[in-house]
């Protein structure tokens, strides 16, 4: 039997978190949710995940803040983060590679985009956005 894949899904949005549990769900993923860069820097130290997929626009400590932190522990300095955003200027993508994610995926995706994000991950490529 194969392990299934766990995707640690940050965003302060409790309609975006659901919108991505479903996608990544039916992927055969085991998903968890934080609803703040705090709770999830919480999850990194106490579990492991495959990938984090992590809302850049969020109160208190945004999407880049809780990257540099997950970068700085130990525990998160291999995890995959790819950034959930709207945002899609070449300046927001580089400042999200800068903090250290691997990928940015623009809001709204669909299924397609996220088949490729996954193949990306899988290869284990930092890249630009998708």
């Amino acid at each position: 039997m194969v392990n299934q894949r766990k995707i640690l899904v940050v965003d302060d949005d409790a309609i975006n978190r659901m919108v991505v549990r479903v996608l990544m769900e039916r992927r055969n993923y085991s998903v968890v949710e934080a609803a703040s860069g705090p709770e999830a820097l919480e999850l990194v130290k106490d579990e492991t995940f495959d990938v984090a997929l992590m809302d850049l626009s969020m109160p208190g400590m945004d999407g880049l803040e809780t990257t540099r932190h997950i970068r700085s522990n130990a525990a998160g300095s291999q995890l995959p983060v790819v950034a959930l955003t709207a945002h899609t200027s070449q300046r927001d993508q580089r400042m999200c590679l800068e903090a250290g994610m691997n990928a940015v995926l623009r809001k709204p995706f669909d299924s397609e985009q996220v088949d490729m994000l996954l193949g990306l991950l899988d290869h284990s490529t930092k890249g630009p956005g998708i």
